[in-house]
């Protein structure tokens, strides 16, 4: 792989599966263009029933790497929509098929067969390329977080729990830089404390208070008021966050004694609704979002909640 980097190519064509019993609802293409430093690359994505072919071109010979790093953005990108990556099946450089070179040093996420909801894509290409130009802008601002997503949303080998409570860490940063984008406001349940100070002047004591900092339950709670509305309708999302961070709490060793959190099967269910959260987030924060997709998601969530009613934490009735 080291020495593929270097090598010039112009031309990559990268053949995904996504291998299921069903069929998935695709049949899409989309041609556009980016210019990236006096190179023009002309992209070609197909998505079928259940493969996906990208087709990257460039005006003149360039490093595989930088080709390699457009190819990995696209994935991504594509996955926000998909809710799934499309497994390489086969990558050619132009031409010569390069799949067992390149196989290895894949991020585990890419071969992740990890499914969740599918959501439309723009129909016109000059919104969709705007919004990919908008995700690599967000992508730049929030990569840690992104990269959380990534792996623990669509690696394997991880338990429903630690899965759970891997991904909640998530939204700590995710909170920060929406409350400094003014698009949530942190709650703050934690009450202000009150230190003495004495004033080197006159000598004299004095209190100063100062506000705590919002707690971790609080950031999660701030977040979901904003985007998880209808993710998380019918819930009782309190009782469901405050679970969540215990079960965090006792999986990460914070407390291990820790009671009252949730089993298995519920941190599986509510990790399908953590990553749909997610992607509404980014989807809103590059400005793809729309009704046709918040219908789509509505319509899943209901289908998802009557599929598992005995995994979801309800809303007591009011009498």
């Amino acid at each position: 792989m080291q020495e593929l980097k270097i090598v010039l190519c112009q031309e990559i064509k990268y053949c995904g599966l996504f291998d299921m019993k069903g069929l998935l609802p695709y049949n899409i293409r989309r041609e556009w263009s980016l210019q990236r430093n006096n190179i023009r690359y002309d992209i070609v994505i197909t998505t079928a029933v259940n493969q996906k072919f990208i087709i990257i071109k460039a005006s003149k010979l360039v490093k595989f790497s930088k080709v390699y790093e457009l190819l990995s953005e696209i994935l991504k990108y594509e996955c926000l929509y998909d809710g799934r990556f499309f497994v390489m099946n086969k990558l050619e450089v132009d031409g010569i098929d390069k799949s067992v070179d390149i196989k290895p040093y894949m991020l585990s996420y890419y071969s992740g067969t990890r499914s969740y909801f599918i959501l439309s894509q723009p129909m016109n290409d000059t919104v969709y390329k705007r919004g990919f130009c908008a995700w690599e802008r967000y992508n730049k601002q929030v990569l840690n977080v992104n990269q959380m997503f990534y792996y623990i949303g669509f690696s394997e080998g991880i338990t429903a729990d630690l899965r759970l409570a891997l991904f909640s860490e998530i939204f700590e940063p995710l909170s920060e830089f929406l409350n400094s984008e003014n698009k949530i406001q942190l709650i703050n349940s934690k009450p202000t404390f009150e230190r003495k100070e004495k004033c080197p002047a006159c000598g004299n004591n004095y209190k100063i208070s100062k506000p705590s900092d919002p707690s971790f339950n609080d950031k999660i709670t701030s977040v979901v008021q904003v985007y998880g509305l209808d993710i998380f309708v019918g819930d009782d999302v309190t009782a469901v966050i405050k679970k969540i961070v215990k079960t965090r709490n006792k999986m990460l060793h914070v407390d291990v004694e820790k009671q009252d959190t949730l089993n298995k099967g519920q941190c599986g269910f509510y990790i399908k609704k953590y990553v749909e959260l997610y992607r509404m987030v980014v989807l809103q924060e590059i400005k793809v979002w729309n009704t046709e997709m918040n219908e789509e998601l509505k319509n899943s969530i209901f289908k998802f909640n009557k599929e598992f009613p005995n995994l979801r934490i309800k809303k007591r009735r009011m009498h």
